[in-house]
């Protein structure tokens, strides 16, 4: 019988925490626009009630599947457990669909910076070929997106150390430019104080509309807590240390948010005209409060968080192909490590390969799909936990989400009621994409019985150590 992957736990707590910061922000970029869509008012109510509403319970249901079932592949063996193979396998084909969707867009977007200085890099020039009006085609702006992808991809072979150390300097890079922005912003409010809210939500928005104008590019910034779990078998002390890895991120990243917000708020720019945010604001915010020197580590910053973001999210989501191989529903060789670093190397190479096809395309209506198919990850993780307490009650959880037996029952009440609110915000403003992430939700249930049949046939699922854990069912 096949065994899944015994891999080293190299991955301590800060490291960690720099995974999760890039598995889950990279930073305020993009913030921005939540003032032209919902007003300045309304930015702060949502980034602060999400990560109360919807931030938090997402953290604490990772928090006790991880510590209960500290595995390797994560979100994988916690809905397999729980719920059946067949939802393990709709749940990891959907997050696998996540990437390519989502990973490849962060070469996408550092090539578009390196575009403004480097000439001819732009997208549509110098185009080799080109199929479907322009939807499709590769130039030199690809070719940076794929130079983009090759030292990454080598990082992640080395091995989950390298990434996470490497990811704990970068937080800083990305950081430190918001910090100093703060210091600028707070001793500009000190010395000559302004009405931070001038406007509550737009003119002539209601709080409804407002509020939900910005809740998807909001919820957006606190999504991917479960992202590391997948790395569960190579986390230090997992039980301990990834608990304590959400309950710092948690926080810094929430901080990381507001304080920046406030001091774009309070600096000035655009009052009287809050619908002219837009993005790339908060350099330009820098450049008003203290100077050029701070606009341009701002712009370095959003360049160096691509870079934490495409490589935490490509070592965490190159494991779900690499357990989905060993359990037969992905061709076997997916599932061999580097024989020297223990990395799932080929899943990681199969991966870039995968982003550089989709590197090629336009696809703005795709990146909006995958919100509705992150949300309806993240829903059957919530019935996973919900299970889990049922079905496996002498299961020992070093973490338990508060309140009993109802205790799971509220956290999902926020996520829930999001997820109903943003698809039917979807469908109603933009039904194509709403419909393309409808047929990828239904795409993930369909491969089930089609990988079953035509991938794993008679074969068994790999022989997970579960030795440690009490997993008998009750009854």
């Amino acid at each position: 019988m096949r065994t899944a992957a015994v891999v080293s736990r190299q991955l301590r707590l800060l490291p960690l925490v720099g995974v999760l910061f890039f598995s889950v922000s990279g930073g305020p970029y993009g913030l921005e626009e939540t003032i032209s869509s919902s007003g300045p008012g309304m930015t702060m109510v949502l980034l602060l009630v999400v990560p109360l509403v919807f931030g938090l319970p997402c953290a604490l249901m990772v928090a006790e599947l991880g510590s209960a079932l500290p595995l390797e592949g994560g979100y994988y063996y916690w809905c397999k457990v729980a719920l059946g193979q067949g939802a393990g396998v709709v749940q990891g084909i959907w997050n696998w669909l996540l990437t390519f969707l989502d990973t490849a867009l962060y070469p996408i977007v550092f090539a578009d910076y390196m575009a403004q200085w480097i000439p001819g890099t732009r997208r549509g020039e110098h185009v080799w070929f080109s199929f479907f009006g322009g939807a499709f085609s590769a130039d030199t702006h690809w070719l940076v997106a794929v130079a983009f992808m090759v030292p990454l991809a080598w990082l992640n072979v080395r091995g989950t150390r390298l990434v996470g150390e490497t990811s704990v300097a970068l937080m800083v890079v990305v950081l430190a430019p918001f910090a100093v922005l703060t210091l600028y912003g707070l001793v500009q409010l000190l010395r000559y104080p302004v009405e931070l809210f001038p406007t509550f939500t737009l003119p002539g928005q209601h709080v409804g509309a407002a509020f939900g104008a910005g809740l998807g590019v909001v919820i957006w910034n606190y999504i991917g807590w479960e992202s590391p779990s997948t790395l569960l078998g190579e986390i230090d002390r997992p039980q301990r240390t990834y608990l304590r890895a959400l309950m710092l991120s948690l926080p810094l990243i929430t901080l990381s948010y507001v304080l920046p917000m406030l001091a774009t708020l309070g600096s000035g720019l655009h009052r009287g005209h809050e619908t002219a945010w837009e993005d790339g604001d908060f350099a330009s915010v820098g450049r008003l409060l203290a100077g050029h020197w701070l606009f341009v580590l701002i712009v370095i910053g959003a360049v160096v968080s691509q870079v934490g973001l495409f490589s935490s999210l490509l070592m965490s989501g190159a494991r779900v192909p690499r357990v989905m191989a060993a359990d037969g529903y992905l061709p076997d060789w997916l599932a061999h490590d580097h024989p020297r670093y223990g990395t799932p190397a080929r899943a990681i190479v199969v991966s870039c390969v995968i982003f550089a096809i989709f590197c090629m395309m336009d696809f703005s209506a795709l990146v909006d799909a995958d919100v509705i198919l992150n949300l309806a990850c993240l829903l059957m993780q919530f019935v996973a936990l919900i299970v889990m307490r049922r079905r496996f009650p002498a299961l020992r959880r070093p973490y338990r989400v508060p309140g009993g037996a109802a205790g799971p029952w509220l956290l999902l009440a926020g996520p829930a009621v999001f997820t109903v609110w943003l698809s039917w915000s979807t469908f109603d403003e933009e039904p194509a994409a709403f419909w393309i992430g409808l047929v990828m939700l239904l795409l993930g249930w369909a491969s089930y019985p089609a990988t079953r049949r035509w991938v794993k046939r008679e074969r068994p699922d790999a022989d997970v150590d579960l030795s440690a854990l009490e997993v008998t069912p009750r009854g």
